[in-house]
């Protein structure tokens, strides 16, 4: 991958999660296992140290707040080595000033950077807007930058949960031999992945750079667009050519989509037993999965 434009890796710290949004780009919820583990944490940053380009590490989920040993090893241990640290979280902990506090002071001793909190009319459901205030308020005394993250309807990336759930609520329906391009993501040369807590990197959420089992260095390094079955497809001609190849397969494509990424995860989805390496893993795509914890 020389040359790569890559400096920054989002780790999902877990599919764990305190809520289960409709808009969720994968299926995390309470029923999710458990998150990356202290050891897993360290064999990664060890294979990080062989790609100098990446600068930058974020910790989300899922719920990275659910699992605060996990998510503080990998802020502490990132600085240490140099990495700018953020998190991202939906703020289920600020019940009270004293509890955001608390929860926030090992991470602002630290040195995390900057926090997201993710809130919106799905997130409301299960998160008090109050608690989002609280935390904002708690950051800023911390000196934490913070700010919202809010995602509307014409916003919703139609993969996951998403796709299942919330694809008939588009503002527009496409024909499926439209969609020829992928208008989210820089497939061919990404500026930030992100890591599963198999070791997988995924160019997009279920698509993986290459199979885990070779390592992250590896992965990266040799990375392809052109020799990669999934992205070379859809550099060609997006969801509409990767279609094309599940059809040949016996998948068959509804006559509208609510864009390229529902076409693509449709699409991927099928095409799973093909590629299990490439595209997973099950909680991407509906499943569940445990994890025991070190």
């Amino acid at each position: 991958m020389s040359g790569s434009k890559l400096s920054g890796i989002h780790c999902l710290m877990t599919y764990s999660c305190t809520a289960e949004c409709d808009h969720c780009f994968v299926w995390c919820s309470p029923r999710q296992g458990g998150p990356i583990t202290v050891d897993q944490i360290d064999t990664v940053l060890v294979q990080l140290a062989l790609t100098p380009q990446v600068r930058s590490l974020c910790g989300e989920g899922g719920e990275p707040f659910l699992f605060q040993r996990e998510l503080l090893h990998l802020v502490r241990e990132g600085i240490a080595r140099g990495y700018e640290m953020s998190a991202l979280t939906n703020a289920f902990w600020a019940v009270s000033d004293d509890a955001a506090r608390r929860t926030l002071a090992p991470f602002a001793q630290a040195g995390l950077a900057s926090l997201g909190i993710s809130t919106d009319c799905w997130h409301a459901r299960s998160v008090p807007p109050e608690r989002v205030d609280r935390a904002l308020r708690i950051c800023e005394e911390f000196g934490i930058r913070c700010s919202k993250m809010v995602t509307e309807i014409d916003g919703v990336m139609f993969r996951g949960r998403a796709a299942t759930r919330l694809s008939s609520c588009a503002s527009q329906m496409q024909n499926w031999q439209e969609l020829t391009q992928c208008g989210k993501e820089a497939l061919g040369e990404p500026g930030r992945v992100h890591l599963d807590r198999y070791g997988g990197l995924h160019l997009c959420q279920g698509l993986r750079m290459g199979d885990p089992a070779h390592g992250i260095a590896a992965v990266i390094h040799g990375f392809d667009p052109t020799a990669h079955p999934i992205v070379r497809l859809l550099v060609e001609g997006g969801p509409k050519r990767l279609a094309e190849e599940a059809m040949a397969h016996g998948f068959q494509p509804r006559p509208a989509y609510a864009g390229g990424c529902h076409l693509c995860y449709e699409a991927r989805k099928f095409l799973r037993a093909r590629w299990p390496e490439l595209l997973g893993p099950d909680e991407m795509y509906g499943g569940t999965a445990e994890c025991v914890r070190t």
